[in-house]
């Protein structure tokens, strides 16, 4: 397969650079991401200023590229500008942190995949719960069995959000195919000597979840694998609507 592979952390990510090198045994890969990390960008897109594209090694077994926008830009780029490529599948990851939940919102990871999407590509998403590991080459041979395992069964018409509780695959209990829960963090403001403000926070346990959805399947130890559509109309509502209803 010719597979695109993208992230939100940036060039420079060992999640990225372990997922290149493992998926690089079997397919043909092109990296574009960006230069710098851009997490949390959701699905924003670049209009006010020039772009850069630099030529970057990761290794001899494909090329990879620098891109100053953000994930959703990484994607339409390369799509356009190395159209030969024609990609089979569109990978984004390893994420550094789950997107699990209401994440999926804010997510450069999960967006640069809706991006595919939007422009008719099949697309994965991968991220890993386990912040900072030791190593991803476990769980990047992980995730490339997941985008071969499941490759047939996708289609441009929705996003599979992968997470991985353990960069230590060894420790997964299992994989749960599930829909998305609700994540609350214990999000604050904090002001700085320097007068400037800082998000910060954790995510924190509620009880606002039924048990089967990522959320809860990914404490308690097991992979998840998400469905995850561009179309977010409310179509009970709208049914409503079209038949006059009020209440």
């Amino acid at each position: 397969m010719n597979i695109l592979l993208c992230n939100d952390d940036g060039i420079s990510s060992e999640g990225l650079k372990a997922l290149a090198d493992k998926l690089s045994e079997k397919h043909n890969i092109l990296v574009v991401a960006p230069d710098g990390n851009r997490s949390g960008f959701s699905h924003s897109l670049t209009f006010d200023k020039p772009l850069v594209l630099k030529k970057r090694f990761m290794s001899e077994n494909y090329e990879a590229y620098s891109f100053s926008g953000t994930p959703v830009d990484c994607v339409k780029f390369a799509t356009d500008k190395f159209a030969a490529f024609k990609p089979d599948l569109v990978v984004s990851g390893i994420n550094n942190g789950s997107n699990i939940g209401t994440d999926v919102l804010y997510s450069g990871t999960v967006s640069a995949a809706c991006e595919a999407n939007a422009l008719g590509y099949k697309a994965i998403a991968f991220s890993l719960a386990e912040r900072n590991a030791v190593s991803y080459e476990k769980a990047a041979e992980y995730f490339a069995e997941v985008a071969e395992k499941y490759y047939s069964l996708l289609s441009p018409a929705f996003v599979f959000n992968v997470n991985l509780p353990y960069a230590d695959t060894d420790r997964v209990r299992g994989m749960k195919f599930t829909p998305l829960g609700v994540q609350i963090y214990t999000d604050k403001y904090l002001l700085g000597e320097d007068g400037k403000y800082t998000l910060v926070g954790e995510p924190i346990a509620h009880d606002k979840n039924e048990e089967d959805c990522d959320v809860e399947w990914i404490r308690k130890g097991f992979a998840t694998i998400t469905p995850v559509l561009l179309d977010r109309t409310a179509f009970s509502v709208l049914e409503k609507l079209k038949n006059g209803e009020r209440e």
